[in-house]
C-alpha cells in the first residue's frame, strides 16, 4: 500500500476528487449500511474541508470538517471496505486531530465505534441517541 493523505477546502477539490469522495460515502453509508433516510448529498460539502486518503490513485478514505460550525463538526468518516482493519481510519482521524489542534469540535459516532474514537482522543458527551435507526453518541474534541 502506498497511502497519501491530504486535507483540502472544497474549492481545492478536483471534479474527480468530488466524484470519488461522494461515491465512497455512498458505498459505505447507502449501500453497506443501508442508510437511506438521511440524504448523503446534503448541501454541506461546499462549506467543508475534506480529508482525502488514497492508496495509489484509489480514494480509500474520506472525512469532512465543517469549520464554520461552533463547535466545528466532523462527519462522514468513511473507509473503503477493502482497506478496513489495517489502521487507515486511525491514521485519517489522527490527521483530523492534528488539523483541529486545540479548537473545539464534535462528531456523532456510531455507538459501536465509541471506544475507537476514545482511543484517538475524542470524549463522549451525553447519552446515546438515534440517527436513521442507528445508535449514536456525541463525541467532543479536544481531549482533556
Amino acid at each position: 500500500m502506498k497511502i497519501r493523505l491530504e486535507i483540502r477546502a472544497f474549492e481545492e477539490l478536483s471534479r474527480i476528487d468530488l466524484h470519488d469522495l461522494l461515491a465512497l460515502r455512498s458505498r459505505v453509508f447507502v449501500v453497506e449500511q443501508e442508510i437511506t433516510e438521511e440524504p448523503e448529498v446534503d448541501g454541506l460539502d461546499p462549506q467543508a474541508h475534506h480529508v482525502l486518503m488514497w492508496d495509489d490513485d484509489v480514494l480509500v478514505g474520506t472525512t469532512r470538517i465543517l469549520l464554520q460550525r461552533d463547535p466545528i463538526k466532523v462527519g462522514r468518516v468513511a473507509v473503503a471496505e477493502s482497506h478496513r482493519g489495517v489502521g487507515l481510519g486511525s491514521r485519517m482521524m489522527r490527521a483530523v486531530g492534528e488539523f483541529l489542534g486545540p479548537r473545539s469540535a464534535k462528531l456523532h459516532a456510531q455507538c459501536h465505534l465509541e471506544s475507537w474514537y476514545e482511543s484517538l482522543g475524542w470524549r463522549r458527551n451525553g447519552s446515546n441517541f438515534d440517527i436513521v435507526g442507528i445508535s449514536h453518541v456525541r463525541m467532543d474534541w479536544p481531549p482533556g
